[in-house]
Order: structure tokens, then sequence, then C-alpha cells
């Protein structure tokens, strides 16, 4: 038994909240943030009212909002512009996220909110995903960001922005790189108790 078979899926967040952040104009139901949530008991969307603008404030505040009604940190999953605002509001608000899976990040210099980012390690758990061929950002940019937040970082090839139109399915390889992440998270917070 591994964790490459769908049922799996709820495991590789140890039984976490999840919240799905998507990008610009949402995730559709060919879209693994779609597949997977439809699998993740746990999981809700965050609300955005106008989708198709990028919008930093409004990001986080579909964000604060779901984070808010939860009695426990969260796993943040999320997708391209939906990456900017989840490190941003993991900054802020840390004690309510166990970790954050940034898949595909937008280049913040393409909405001019470089600055409004994070500019320095996040105190939770990170993992950025990157295609070598993504629209939306270089891969050297990517890196940058993960460097500048202390997050793990991951290359992979030629896989686009990482949507739907990458034909990825489920996208057993991020289920495997979400658990590993999550497992992490709650390494970490074990020995933060332990320390204590």
């Amino acid at each position: 038994m591994s964790f490459s078979q769908p049922s799996y899926l709820p495991r590789a967040v140890e039984n976490f909240p999840v919240l799905i952040v998507p990008g610009l104009r949402n995730s559709d139901k060919y879209h693994w943030q779609s597949l997977w949530q439809a699998r993740l008991p746990n999981s809700k969307r965050i609300h955005v009212d106008d989708w198709d603008t990028p919008n930093l404030a409004a990001w986080r505040a579909g964000i604060k909002a779901e984070l808010d009604k939860l009695d426990r940190p969260a796993v943040l999953i999320a997708h391209s512009f939906g990456t900017l605002a989840s490190a941003s509001i993991a900054a802020e608000f840390p004690e309510k996220i166990a970790a954050l899976f940034l898949v595909a990040p937008a280049d913040p210099n393409k909405f001019g909110i470089a600055n409004e980012l994070p500019q320095d390690f996040l105190p939770v758990s990170a993992k950025i995903i990157a295609s070598s061929d993504d629209p939306w950002m270089t891969e050297t940019k990517a890196a940058y960001w993960a460097l500048v937040w202390g997050a793990d970082y991951l290359r992979i090839k030629n896989v686009g922005h990482i949507n739907s139109q990458s034909n990825l399915g489920l996208w057993q390889e991020g289920i495997t790189q979400l658990h590993q992440l999550v497992r992490k998270a709650k390494a970490n917070v074990l020995h933060k108790h332990i320390a204590a």
C-alpha cells in the first residue's frame, strides 16, 4: 500500500483541516486542487467575490475568514496567486497555519505586490513546487522566494503552470510531496513542544 492510491490523500494531511486557496479564475473541476478537495472531508475552499481581479487583500480576507472558523491550525494548499496570499497570511497569523503547500507561485512583480509580501523566513513549514516552463513565474524567481521564505523547494520539469492544462489528474507526485510536508510540520511542532 502506498500514498499513490487516491484513498490515501486524506491520510497525507494527517486529519488536519485543509484550506484550498486557488489562484486567479479559481480552479476548475479538472484542476488537481478540485480533485483533492473532493477527496478531503476536512477541506474548504476560500471565497473570493471576484476571481478575475488579482487583489491580495481580497484573497487574504477569504483565507482569514475560513481560518477564523477553525479551532485548530490548517494546512493551506495554494496555487498561483493564492500562494502569495497564503504566504502573507502565514507571516501574520502563524498560529492558524499548520503548513503551507505552495504550488506554481505567480510572480508578484506581475501584480506590483512584491513589497507587500513577507521578506523573511515564514514561521511555519512551507514547500514551494515550481515548473521549469511555468509562464507565470520563472523557476529562478520561484527558487528566490523559496529562499526568502525558508521554504523547501522542488522544481519539476515541463508541466507548465501545474494546472488543468498540465493534465496531471489527481497529481500523485503532489500527494507524496504534501504528505512529506505535513509529516515535517508535525515533527517541528513536536520538537517545539518538547523544547518548551
